[in-house]
């Protein structure tokens, strides 16, 4: 299985040009970090797009920098390719640290120093485990909508309204027990766009932890979420997914453990998959019956946007 977001020595067909002049600059000034630090590092798949190659990699923190020199990044045409490739690269997991020839011909120092403290700051809150939601955010939609239906008609005293993503990501988080660094990929076609685009890129944090919210139109959107979590799944150690369809089977599968855990319950014994959370449909409604998905710890989604709405667990 190939894995589109992990970093590649160069393909066979590439001639090393040499380091240019704002590389070698920046080089001679990393001290310590240049026995952390590589370049020439190679992402991509060639069959579906070009490949991208960084100028600067720090794999342990999962930061990429870029040297952007003037004559080559401010034709239209390149703008246009890096802002598709450091699409690409965030979605690979890394953050993109981008520097101007300007800047690293006036004070490369400076650069590596800026550099090292973003370095320094991410290790130091590096999480035991990298943990990533999934969202299928036409399924949260659907269920939304039976949702206020149903308790409209149980409570019509109550006036309810949609919850934002935002606060219904946060409740999914809270009922699943979670906590530390948590990165969410919502994926949606594009006539729910308008909705959440404005999250793409949030950055928020919580009394547990962080989390950073990524979201993707697709027309196939179901089709790209379940790619996704099979070409970089390992980027992760845990799997949080907000979805419930067949199409999702294979891909979690892929990438959750296949040795199963165990809890004991006074005196039952239950083994389960440990790597990874659902919110879904309740056992009588799952698409995943019949799965091994059944045997994957879960929550049913009517708690999280109950939760969001404001209702108390005995109302729900």
């Amino acid at each position: 299985m190939k894995h589109i977001g992990q970093p590649k020595s160069a393909p066979n067909w590439y001639k090393d040009r040499g380091q240019s002049h704002i590389e070698a600059e920046f080089s001679r000034e990393l001290g310590d970090l240049a026995t952390l630090i590589e370049n020439e590092q190679w992402f991509g798949d060639k069959e579906k797009h070009s490949r991208y190659r960084v100028d600067f990699i720090l794999k342990d923190a999962r930061l990429i920098i870029e040297l952007d020199g003037h004559a080559y990044h401010s034709t239209r045409e390149q703008l246009e390719k890096d802002a598709v490739r450091q699409r690409y690269l965030s979605r690979a997991g890394y953050v993109v640290l981008r520097f101007t020839g300007r800047e690293i011909n006036r004070n490369s120092a400076a650069c590596v120093e800026e550099v090292r403290t973003i370095y320094q700051e991410r290790m130091q809150r590096e999480p035991a485990k990298y943990r990533v939601m999934y969202v299928d955010y036409p399924f949260i939609c659907q269920e939304n909508a039976k949702l206020l239906q149903f308790y409209k008609k149980l409570y019509p005293q109550k006036e309810f309204k949609i919850q934002s993503l935002e606060k219904i990501i946060f409740s999914s988080i809270e009922w699943l027990h979670e906590k530390s660094f948590i990165t969410v990929f919502v994926f949606h076609d594009p006539e729910h766009g308008y909705e959440i685009e404005h999250l793409n890129g949030l950055v928020k944090e919580y009394d547990k932890g962080e989390i950073r919210i990524n979201t993707i139109s697709e027309e196939l959107y179901s089709i790209e979420l379940g790619k996704h979590i099979i070409n970089y799944s390992h980027l992760f150690d845990e799997f949080l997914v907000v979805a419930d369809d067949p199409v999702y089977v294979h891909p979690l599968l892929t990438a959750l453990l296949s040795e199963m855990s165990k809890l004991r319950m006074r005196e039952f014994e239950i083994s389960y998959i440990g790597n990874g959370k659902l919110l879904r449909r309740g056992n009588h409604e799952t698409s995943y019956v019949d799965t091994d998905l059944v045997k994957v710890r879960w929550q049913n989604i009517w708690y999280v946007l109950g939760s969001a709405l404001g209702l108390s667990l005995d109302q729900m």
